[in-house]
């Protein structure tokens, strides 16, 4: 069984899918007229958040 957290909604999770996925999904936060955005990876996926 899994009682893992709901992520709130101004979270962008980074991992494998194309990084202008994870850019489209920042900037619907942002027209959505969130004033922060919080970027997550782990692993691998650590430097396509650092470097994109």
């Amino acid at each position: 069984m899994s009682s893992a957290t709901p992520t709130p909604s101004n979270v962008v999770l980074i991992g494998k899918k194309p990084v202008m996925n994870y850019v489209l999904a920042a900037l619907t936060l942002l027209n959505q007229g969130v004033s922060e955005i919080v970027i997550k990876a782990r692993g691998r996926a650590i430097s396509k958040a650092v470097d994109t």
